[in-house]
Order: C-alpha cells, then structure tokens, then sequence
C-alpha cells in the first residue's frame, strides 16, 4: 500500500474483523468508514484493495466490499492446512525454542488468563469490545510466537495468512463465552507445557487438539447457522415452523 492513511485504515478495519465487530456477509461502506477515521475514501478504497488479496473480504461490482463468509468445504480445508502447518512448527520449535520465547509465551497466558478470569460466568456471559479484541490479539500472538519459534519465515508467513482467515470467520462461533474461553485457556496451555519439555510429539499433538477443537466449534457454528436459514425461509414461504427445523442448543 502506499500511503500512511491506507496503512491506518487496514489495520484499523483487520482489528474490527478480528474483534467479531464486521461480521461475514456484511457490507463495508466506504464513505462511513472515511468519516469516522477523518480521511478521504482514497485510503480506505487502497485498504480494502489490501484486506481483498488476503482474502477477507470481496470486492463486488457497484456494492464495494463485503466480509467473506466461510462454507463448510473451506472451513475444513483452511483448519486442515492449518493443522499440517502448526503442528510441524510447533513439533520443529519444541527442539529448538529459547528461554526468552517461553517467558514471552508465559506473559501472553497470563494476560489471556486475566481477561478470561474478567468475562462474565456462565455460558451465556459473552466477552465483547475491547476485552475480546485483546483476547483474540494475545490468542494471536501467542500462536504466531510458536510458529515463529520454528525458524521457517516461509512457514510463518502461511501459518499467518490461514490463522487469521480462521480467526475472522470463527468470530461468530456462538460468541466467546467464558467456558469457551477458559477451554481455550487450557489448551493453550498444554502447548506451552510441551513446548517447555522441549517434547516435539506431545508439541505437535497438543496443537492439533487445540486445532480440531476449533473446526469442531466453526462447524457446528455453521451447521446451526444454516437450520435457521431454514427456518426463516420455511416460516416465509409457508407460514408454520416444521419443529425439525428449530435450532437446538449445542
């Protein structure tokens, strides 16, 4: 990109994907974003140029940029990768990581553990704002330091492009509740604890845990996403609710 203003301008619209605030399916307009960042639509045009050729969102004809939704098939195909990628570097960082990188995982545990440690109780006590967005950035950067810890810049450079396309589209996954979260706390953990026993098998089979448990979430998240689809469409066209239809608590 080439101007500070479009820089701003996408870092300014990836925190707000990351943060669940600019969900798949929207419309993102430009001339609104121009007015509450102060700038003209220039920058915030050459931003969305940037967000489109990573692949989140997509720039329509005459409708501008909408937030990518994710199907079943690409869910599947983008936490497959993810896991071949990430459990290989976690496996090659468990023989090879420093001291000062397991302080900087541990720092990032406990700052995930403080926030997590804030959120409401219960299931139906949903973190939003700034919280889930410091969250979701200390989740990030936790999972990058790992990946970092490989030594394959390569490797880190795909495990960042399909980390953080999975990171947008699972912002909807039924909200980050606190029992959500902690679970997330505890694998999160688990890696940190293999990562320190310098243990490369149990390295890489903490991190496919974490992995699956993520698309195991994303695709019952969709699943439940598309029975309401169906019960909107069913209670427009005939007026009834087939009980099949009526989405059930997971």
């Amino acid at each position: 990109m080439g101007t500070l203003l479009s820089e701003k301008t996408y870092h300014y619209l990836r925190r707000k994907l990351l943060a669940g605030e600019l969900h798949p399916g929207s419309r993102l307009d430009y001339k609104k974003i121009a007015e509450e960042l102060g700038i003209s639509v220039t920058p915030v045009r050459e931003a969305m140029g940037k967000l489109a050729s990573e692949g989140l969102v997509e720039l329509v004809p005459r409708a501008g940029a909408i937030v990518r939704k994710l199907g079943r098939q690409e869910a599947e195909e983008l936490y497959g990768v993810r896991e071949a990628i990430e459990t290989y570097a976690a496996a090659k960082a468990a023989g090879k990581i420093l001291n000062a990188r397991l302080e900087q995982l541990e720092q990032l545990l406990n700052k995930m553990h403080e926030i997590v440690s804030k959120a409401p109780a219960g299931s139906n006590g949903v973190l939003t704002g700034d919280a889930l967005a410091e969250f979701l950035e200390a989740d990030l950067a936790f999972h990058m330091s790992v990946i970092e810890a490989a030594g394959n810049a390569r490797l880190t450079k795909l495990a960042a492009d399909g980390h953080i396309l999975s990171r947008i589209f699972g912002t909807e996954r039924f909200g980050h509740n606190r029992e959500l979260l902690e679970e997330a706390e505890a694998q999160h953990r688990a890696i940190f604890d293999a990562l320190k026993l310098r243990d490369p098998a149990m390295a890489g089979q903490t991190v496919a845990i974490h992995i699956n448990r993520s698309l195991e979430l994303t695709l019952l998240h969709l699943n439940h996403a598309e029975r309401q689809l169906y019960w909107r469409g069913n209670v427009e066209t005939t007026g009834s609710v087939p009980q099949s239809s009526v989405p059930q608590p997971v």
